[in-house]
């Protein structure tokens, strides 16, 4: 399953209900998912990082058993996991309201989560002047999102140019992003390689590609501007650092989180935990690089609450209508005028 190859996505952390009070976790229980984790980062993508990680849980370990809510060990963990790696990805996360031994997010349930999130689809609309805007929050990974990324463009492709917001976007990947790339570069350049380290300790390497679409490219050749923030993490990252770098978008908005470790083998953790720990290296073809801990850096540098503006002036100016009227010329002038005041008006529903 796509699911199980790109984990970066956290739609199930950031929607289910995590609301947990002080005296959900003993020693007991905070032994139990410490020595978890420590196991589990014998699959780090670095042997030698993980290795100090592992160290320096232990040297804590007193102290996370006095902690008594699983919030409060969830963020020391993580606090101390981020200090020895410097991964921003190697993180430990509440992901049930349960606090039992056996709870868990099972299949069904994400499904439903993806389904009730609309596979991470916030907003499809035409803004005045032709100008399209899609706003993702992250990337499904399954195939029903890879749908609904084809029908977001189809109510799009006919729009003069095409704002991407990923600002809130936090990852994902697989089958949504692959197929958006597809609908972008009809040349289907291909994305990120992957140097998987296996449970033996070898490598394996997967190549990540565009998905052809079934008929014709929906958006390869009219302007695309991609918003990004500092919270913009993880696969968003790799979708905009991937059409940056083949010439394909503008990039508008803050540098990103920089975060490009994936993970392809879940960690399971006792107590409704969960953690997520790399074991990939991405590069790109095009740089030779990735963007772990330096992000992806904008075209256009502007605050994130001016990122939509700033890139709906630089549409309306590089759109070039097919066809135009005394009314789409009119909302034109108007919006080209006074980009802000157009985005405004439009949002008065």
């Amino acid at each position: 399953m796509i699911r199980r190859l790109f984990l970066a996505a956290v739609a199930s952390a950031a929607v289910l209900p995590t609301t947990v009070l002080a005296g959900d976790l003993t020693a007991q229980g905070a032994g139990d998912v410490l020595d978890q984790i420590i196991a589990g980062l014998d699959r780090y993508m670095d042997p030698a990082v993980g290795t100090r990680a592992q160290a320096v849980l232990r040297d804590h370990r007193e102290e996370y058993l006095k902690l008594d809510s699983r919030e409060a060990f969830a963020a020391a963990v993580s606090r101390d996991l981020l200090s020895a790696s410097g991964d921003k990805h190697l993180k430990v996360s509440v992901q049930t309201v349960d606090a039992g031994r056996q709870a868990r997010i099972t299949d069904e349930q994400q499904d439903l989560v993806d389904r009730r999130l609309a596979y991470g689809l916030s907003a499809a609309r035409r803004l005045p002047a032709n100008i399209g805007y899609l706003k993702l929050s992250y990337f499904g990974q399954t195939e029903p999102g890879a749908r609904m990324v084809d029908a977001a463009l189809g109510l799009l492709k006919d729009t003069d140019a095409l704002i991407i917001d990923l600002r809130e976007n936090r990852g994902g990947g697989g089958a949504s992003d692959e197929t958006l790339v597809g609908h972008l570069d009809r040349e289907l350049r291909p994305m990120v390689r992957i140097a998987w380290r296996t449970d033996e300790g070898g490598t394996e390497t997967m190549q990540r590609l565009p998905r052809k679409p079934a008929g014709e490219a929906l958006y390869a050749s009219k302007p695309v501007y991609l918003l990004t923030s500092n919270r913009t993490f993880s696969a968003a990252e790799g979708f905009a650092y991937h059409l940056k770098a083949i010439g394909r978008a503008t990039v508008v908005g803050q540098t990103t989180g920089g975060g490009a470790n994936p993970s392809n083998r879940p960690t399971p953790l006792s107590y409704g935990f969960r953690i997520f720990i790399p074991n990939g290296k991405v590069t790109h073809p095009v740089t030779g690089a990735n963007w772990e801990g330096v992000g992806v850096a904008p075209d256009v540098a502007v605050p994130a609450n001016e990122a939509l503006t700033a890139a709906y002036r630089l549409a309306l100016a590089a759109a070039q209508p097919l066809v135009s009227t005394a009314k789409s010329e009119a909302e034109r002038t108007a919006a080209i005028a006074d980009p802000g005041a157009a985005l405004l008006a439009d949002q008065a529903l």
